[in-house]
């Protein structure tokens, strides 16, 4: 049996909640010393094409059963999941009931992601929130694909238009943050519900003006998975988290399918390429903007596009960080997110 089904079948475990018959996190501690010995220095240091190579090496795991062990480790820290119709699409989002008496929180992942790359956020936030909420965008996550196909970007903005109506209406004004996609969709939500939403963090968040040079970053497909995953990891990351490199082919596999690539062809067509200067400069609910100074993803002009047209935006640049700060530098990310909430009192 390889070492990679031992990992598969100790995620599948987990999932069902079955610990005693899956040592999961010696069989990911197994996987980690293994890059360690012999991989991880290449794959940190090496050009794309010799890190390719070094995933010959690398079990190539699907991000379902990562998911599958994230979705069963939000439930046993008390989440609520549940599936049900937010702007007309059927969603799904993980709720905790927080501690706190300031705003509810409402969390929003990037493009092709899900409710667990925000999961980092949760625990500073619930001592003061008195609701954390992730939710996972139609066809991603547990989220199902709407029957009509891919969505374009202001339908997603119409389903957090409602999670915001609905955590406003017991919770009062909304804090939204959101990395790279969730971002401008937190930014949208401020201006498209101004006395719903009490503040913004965006976290390198995609919404600035867009040239083509700057769109011609995103690939469409990869030919070759490995090669495709080296070039996603150095566009996403300044130093790749050891765990991505276990999925990174799936997530290379993922990054060509309709729900992303709709998303990438309406941007690259002039449709919902950036949300507008006359969208950012009618915001007026503070905005906090983390930007990760090695974001290879988005441009560095984003950061001064957003302080330039945002009344009063904090924009923040993270040293030694890429395209998910929540993720790269988690740390740092929640100790600002927490405290951006903790002096929106009153």
């Amino acid at each position: 049996m390889t070492e990679q089904h031992d990992v598969e079948r100790a995620v599948e475990a987990a999932a069902r909640s079955e610990p005693g018959r899956a040592p999961l996190w010696l069989a990911l501690a197994a996987q980690r010393r293994r890059l360690g010995l012999h991989a991880r220095r290449i794959l940190s240091e090496r050009g794309t094409e010799v890190q390719a190579f070094a995933l010959l090496g690398v079990p190539d795991l699907r991000i379902e059963w990562l998911r599958r062990l994230s979705h069963a480790a939000l439930i046993a820290q008390g989440a609520e999941s549940w599936t049900g119709t937010l702007g007309g699409y059927r969603v799904h989002r993980y709720a905790f009931a927080g501690e706190g008496a300031e705003r509810p929180v409402l969390l929003l992942h990037g493009l092709g992601g899900s409710a667990d790359s925000m999961a980092t956020l949760v625990s500073p936030l619930l001592p003061i929130s008195p609701r954390v909420v992730l939710l996972e965008l139609p066809g991603h996550g547990r989220s199902p694909q709407p029957p009509s196909g891919p969505l374009p970007a202001r339908e997603y903005g119409k389903v957090v238009a409602a999670a915001v109506d609905r955590l406003h209406a017991e919770y009062g004004p909304v804090v939204v943050v959101g990395n790279s996609l969730g971002g401008a969709l937190a930014l949208h939500a401020a201006h498209e519900r101004p006395d719903k939403v009490a503040g913004v963090v965006g976290l390198n968040p995609a919404g600035a003006d867009l040239s083509e040079e700057a769109l011609s970053v995103f690939p469409e497909s990869f030919a070759d998975e490995r090669l495709g995953a080296a070039r996603m990891a150095r566009l996403l990351f300044h130093r790749t988290p050891w765990l991505f490199w276990l999925v990174a082919r799936d997530f290379a596999r993922n990054w060509s399918s309709p729900t992303v690539q709709k998303i990438l062809d309406d941007a690259r067509h002039d449709r919902d390429r950036s949300l507008g200067i006359d969208v950012l400069s009618a915001i007026r609910a503070p905005v906090l903007i983390l930007w990760g100074e090695k974001d290879r993803l988005l441009p560095a002009t984003s950061a001064e596009d957003f302080r330039k047209h945002i009344p009063g935006a904090q924009v923040e640049l993270i040293p030694n960080c890429g395209h998910i700060p929540q993720l790269e530098q988690p740390a740092y990310t929640r100790r600002r997110v927490r405290e951006f909430v903790e002096k929106l009192k009153g």
